[in-house]
Parts: C-alpha cells; sequence; structure tokens
C-alpha cells in the first residue's frame, strides 16, 4: 500500500521546522496533524524567516498546534511498511530522518507540478492550503 504525505513548516538555516503533516491514503482518508512548535530557542535571522512564512506564505503561526511535535517520530512510524509518495527534496529529506530503510518518492522528480489553484482545505484552518 501506498500513502502521500504532505508537509509544511518553515526552512530554517541549518534545518526544517515541521508545521502541518497530512497523511493521505487510497481510499481518501487522512490523519491531519498541526505541530506545537519545538522546544528550543530560535535565533534572530529564524524568528525573522518565521514571521515572513507566516505572514506571506502559510498564515500558520509558529505559536499554533495542539501535536506535541515529540510525536513526530511515533506519527512516521505508522508508515514505515508503506511506499510514501511526497513533494520536495525537502519533505524527502525530513521523512528520511525518520524513515531510513522506508521508500519514499519524489512526485516532483516524476514531473508533477502543483495546480495554481486549490480548493478549499480539509482542516477548515485559515491560511494557504497549498499541501493541505
Amino acid at each position: 500500500m501506498s500513502v502521500i504525505i504532505g508537509l509544511d513548516g518553515y526552512t530554517l538555516p541549518g534545518q526544517f521546522v515541521l508545521k502541518e503533516l497530512c497523511i493521505m491514503y487510497p481510499n481518501d482518508e487522512y490523519n491531519h496533524f498541526l505541530l506545537k512548535k519545538p522546544d528550543g530557542y530560535l535565533s534572530d535571522l529564524a524568528k525573522k524567516t518565521v514571521r515572513y512564512t507566516t505572514e506571506h506564505l502559510s498564515n500558520l503561526s509558529y505559536e499554533d498546534g495542539d501535536v506535541p511535535y515529540s510525536l513526530i517520530p511515533e506519527i512516521l512510524d505508522k508508515t514505515k511498511d508503506l511506499r510514501i509518495f511526497t513533494y520536495s527534496d525537502v519533505a524527502v529529506k525530513f521523512l528520511q530522518r525518520f524513515l531510513p530503510t522506508t521508500s519514499i518518492e519524489n512526485v516532483q522528480i516524476q514531473g508533477y507540478q502543483m495546480p495554481d489553484q486549490l480548493p478549499d482545505p480539509k482542516c477548515f484552518r485559515s491560511h494557504n492550503p497549498r499541501y493541505c
């Protein structure tokens, strides 16, 4: 079986901070997670990046979220025996940190392009539904 995993977050110097995770199954069921901010300190440059991304791209506040960041390994572990499709090198690298032996394919390499217009997001949050 295969799944599609969509990620959204902040690409900061030296790291990607996951904010939103959606796992889509072949039967159109999905799991959607909005993650709390991770523990730790953000540099001034990272804070500027987060602020810009929130205001101009995703409208997802760094402070929002209800799922502890520490649960990412447990959430992704449920997909370790599945074939995973995702979009972007950033997403592949992030997922491979948690799923080093799982088949993860970047559909962007296969020629898939994101649509210019998307329907309203199913997560019921006011934000850019680029990956939702």
